[in-house]
């Protein structure tokens, strides 16, 4: 999966083009408004799913949004009746999401949101496309 000189936008590629695979319809970085000048943009809304990618593999960053994407999940959730995911990838993510005590406790405050690995995303997304096939047959 991971490939050493990823970066963030290719994770977001990979993660739409699972979507894809899966024939999920998904629209990329809609604004949601919160008020007139300001918005939220997630990385994509499905008819069932709001979606954030996190991609992290070296320092920097992408750590630091984690907690913030969380409580902007929970917020796009209400607001779009969808369920919230945060999809992360990388050695230093994995190692944040597990480890960090204050994105625990941020966590512990929104425990609706999924936070899921780029392979639980995968089998999410296979799972609910097959339930989906089932449902149609």
């Amino acid at each position: 999966m991971t490939t050493p000189n990823e970066t963030g936008t290719q994770f977001e590629k990979r993660c739409y083009a699972l979507l894809t695979t899966f024939n999920f319809n998904y629209r990329v970085k809609e604004r949601v408004r919160h008020s007139e000048h300001y918005w939220y943009e997630p990385d994509a809304i499905t008819d069932e799913y709001v979606f954030e990618f996190k991609y992290q593999q070296v320092g920097g960053s992408a750590k630091n949004k984690l907690t913030q994407a969380l409580f902007e999940l929970d917020w796009l959730a209400n607001k779009l009746s969808k369920i919230p995911v945060l999809v992360y990838e990388g050695d230093r993510l994995t190692s944040f999401v597990k480890n960090d005590p204050a994105f625990r406790k941020a966590l512990s405050f929104v425990p609706h949101v999924q936070v899921l690995n780029s392979k639980a995303f995968n089998d999410l997304i296979s799972t609910s496309a097959d339930l989906n096939n089932r449902e149609q047959n």
